[in-house]
């Protein structure tokens, strides 16, 4: 964070991935400090419900090298992919 401006800190949010142990009371004031609010979680201003089926940032971190396992070249061969993940 130290070697993002300013202006790209200030329109980050943080979402973290609902363990436990990020629920405590000293977790999740370190993020409203770092964070200002804008964080996604148990215990913040926005909820991301557990077990959601929305795609965030760590399933795509898992699928992205399935999905992008080779150039793609058209638009219906992407959402073929996508839609065959195992």
């Amino acid at each position: 964070l130290d070697d993002m401006s300013l202006a790209e800190r200030l329109s980050m949010w943080y979402m973290h991935d609902g363990a436990p142990s990020h629920f405590v009371r000293n977790v999740r004031e370190h993020l409203n400090t770092v964070f200002r609010q804008r964080w996604i979680g148990r215990g913040g201003l926005v909820a991301w419900p557990p077990r959601s089926l929305d795609l965030n940032p760590l399933n795509f971190f898992l699928l992205k090298g399935q999905v992008y396992s080779s150039p793609i070249n058209h638009l219906e061969e992407l959402r073929n992919r996508i839609q065959h993940v195992k």
